[in-house]
């Protein structure tokens, strides 16, 4: 008697479990391509209220030109928030490295050491975060905004009376269409590989799953956070290069937005906030190219670029209300 009800409460058991199972593969499946859905429809409701103009040649183009600068960084970032780091610091480091990459071509410079100082200040900035954060124990948050003050500070005061500009059509070779996508071709191709297929990917993930468990395992948690860190200036380097020769000028304003787009990017593409298995560069990618397509329309729509801020900030929070785990204090997405 015994017996039978204890084979029916472990059947019972077992059937719930399988239902649980199939509930969360379910959801998982809905999940992964919510943000394809997302992106799909914003094309489409901004081609209804432009009038088609979200989709004009020109428009394409800006859109490509947007798009490449924030992807080539969603794909640097994308190592840094796979084990549930951060950085507030791309877009003040950003600027400086244009204002060093100015600079350098008004003096003559060969534009090769040129592009290499741009990146190099990147990873640079990159590699502060990080040391700030592994060497003094502090919160990485903490560890950016201390290096984002500082580079603020240093691009501020260097254009404080003019603007930093070059002639902007003896580089016109350098917004080429084809050179742009085989660069972006390139840093996928790369970023992929590392990200899926080395240590430096797989053990950031691991440290973003479970950081005790990943170490218990033999994993140099250190190392491989900063080893993401500097991936991440190289590719937000080759972003402001990129960056620079776009527009031939560096303000106070050179890089502004980037971090608050890249986790916009982030959230929009359904990569975890905290990291783990459940990481994909092609997340940040769909993000990226949410985020290029919502800024891009909602100024050709008419809105304000004032205001174009502030409908993100509200989308962001909504977003996050929406994929906030509350339970397990974490975003799951």
């Amino acid at each position: 008697m015994a017996d039978n009800y204890a084979v029916r409460h472990n059947e019972k058991n077992e059937a719930i479990q399988a239902e649980l199972e199939r509930k969360a593969a379910r959801k998982a499946r809905i999940n992964r391509f919510v943000p394809y859905f997302g992106l799909i429809f914003i094309i489409l409701f901004f081609i209804i209220v432009t009038g088609g103009k979200f989709v004009s040649a020109d428009n394409i183009g800006n859109l490509i030109n947007q798009g490449f600068v924030l992807i080539l960084i969603a794909v640097g970032s994308s190592f840094v928030y796979a084990h549930g780091g951060m950085d507030f610091s791309i877009g003040a480091v950003s600027g400086v490295a244009q204002l060093v990459c100015g600079l350098l071509i008004l003096a003559g410079v060969p534009l090769p050491i040129c592009i290499l100082a741009c990146v190099a200040v990147c990873v640079l900035g990159a590699c502060c975060t990080a040391s700030i954060s592994l060497l003094l124990g502090v919160p990485v948050f903490i560890g950016s905004m201390c290096v984002r003050t500082s580079f603020t500070g240093i691009l501020k005061t260097a254009v404080s009376t003019n603007d930093i500009s070059i002639l902007f059509s003896e580089y016109a070779y350098m917004n080429n269409t084809v050179v742009k996508g085989i660069i972006i071709v390139i840093v996928i191709a790369l970023g992929y590989y590392l990200f899926n297929y080395t240590t430096i990917g797989k053990y950031n993930k691991a440290l973003g799953g479970n950081a005790m468990t990943a170490r218990q395992a033999g994993v140099s948690g250190k190392r491989m956070i900063f080893l993401a860190y500097l991936l991440m200036g190289v590719c937000v380097g080759i972003a402001s290069v990129f960056a620079f020769f776009r527009t031939g000028k560096v303000s106070a304003y050179s890089g502004n937005g980037y971090e608050f787009n890249i986790m916009m990017a982030i959230v929009l593409g359904g990569f975890p906030m905290t990291g783990g298995d459940r990481s994909k560069i092609a997340s940040a990618i769909i993000g990226a190219l949410t985020v290029t397509c919502l800024s891009n329309g909602l100024q050709l729509w008419g809105l304000d670029a004032l205001l174009v801020s502030g409908v993100k900030g509200i989308l962001f929070v909504i977003i996050v209300a929406l994929s906030y785990d509350r339970s397990a204090g974490k975003l799951v997405s």
